[in-house]
């Protein structure tokens, strides 16, 4: 799950973090009570009432799915493409599906061979799926090359547009007859973790969240009660150890790895710590791009995450 621009960083910002000794898979639940913190305003644009006047292509038939490629109006009123994977039966569509916004590491689009494969995993067990192009990615790649620096990256500005753009791409999947708007979920792996983590912090239509290889407190200089603080004060910081705290009580699952290249286990741990109850934490012994273990294995677990947090109860509801 590339996320390349983070590197450099990495280099300088291993000075300020201490790597303690990686350890062996491993999963743990935080389910001790916690206060919720008190509900404000998105640190992002919305607008869930403007028109996102969609347009949508088939681009493949497979035998279990359609894949097409759409594209709505985002947050600063310019296009989003996007992929979007509708599952099938022997009937045609589904009806009253899941759905998920997955998304991809630093330097991705949703073309990445490794989100369109797991995207096709998701829409193999029922879900519909949607990855967006962000902001300077994919088909809105501009000439403006800071904008996916480091620093260009973690400014808030940028952060914040690429939450608001997947507040507009949720309005797209809620708006779909196939869909069941209570049964929405985010999956985002490395940048996508990063940023979905605040962005999910304030959409309750996001009933379920997968986090796999991020982190947060990346300069290494809050300490627990100052981020604690910042999210109960809603901070507009781009940070998502500021934000974590708000997905509670709606499950997270942080999917995390023991040598990885790219994210510090301070940082990883740290975003572990800030979240509120109903988090789940789950380590693998292998790398950010997993690749000594069954990637496929491991996104089946978050799926089976999925099945049972976005599961209809016999009533018919969520």
């Amino acid at each position: 799950m590339p996320i390349r621009t983070l590197g450099g960083l990495v280099l300088f910002l291993s000075l300020l973090a201490f790597w303690t000794t990686p350890h062996n898979t491993s999963a743990q639940d935080k389910t001790e009570p916690k206060a919720e913190p008190k509900k404000v305003a998105a640190p992002y644009a919305t607008a869930p009432d403007k028109p996102l006047d969609p347009k949508e292509e088939v681009v493949n038939e497979a035998d279990n799915h359609t894949q097409y490629r759409v594209e709505f109006n985002g947050i600063k009123g310019d296009r989003v493409p996007a992929y979007l994977y509708v599952p099938k039966n022997k009937d045609g569509r589904l009806k009253d599906c899941p759905a998920i916004l997955l998304q991809y590491g630093s330097g991705g689009n949703k073309k990445t061979n490794y989100i369109v494969e797991i995207g096709k995993l998701f829409v193999g067990r029922g879900y519909v799926v949607i990855t967006i192009d962000s902001p300077n990615q994919g088909e809105r790649k501009g000439k403006d090359k800071k904008a996916n620096d480091i620093l260009g990256l973690l400014g808030t500005e940028m952060v914040m547009h690429y939450c608001g753009d997947y507040s507009r791409a949720v309005d797209y999947l809620a708006a779909r007859p196939e869909v069941n708007k209570d049964r929405l979920g985010y999956v985002g792996l490395s940048w996508g973790a990063i940023t979905g983590i605040t962005y999910v912090a304030y959409d309750q239509r996001i009933k379920a969240m997968g986090s796999m290889v991020g982190g947060g407190n990346f300069l290494g200089l809050y300490t627990k009660k100052e981020a604690e603080k910042a999210a109960t004060e809603g901070s507009k910081s781009s940070d998502p150890v500021h934000h974590v705290a708000r997905i509670a009580p709606r499950p997270l699952l942080f999917i995390n790895v023991t040598k990885d290249q790219l994210i510090l286990k301070s940082w990883a741990e740290s975003l572990h710590k800030h979240a509120g109850a109903g988090s789940k934490v789950v380590w693998h012994d292998t790398d950010h791009y997993f690749k000594t273990v069954d990637r496929t294995v491991v996104c089946n677990s978050v799926i089976d995450f999925m099945d049972k947090e976005l599961a209809v109860k016999a009533n018919g509801k969520k």
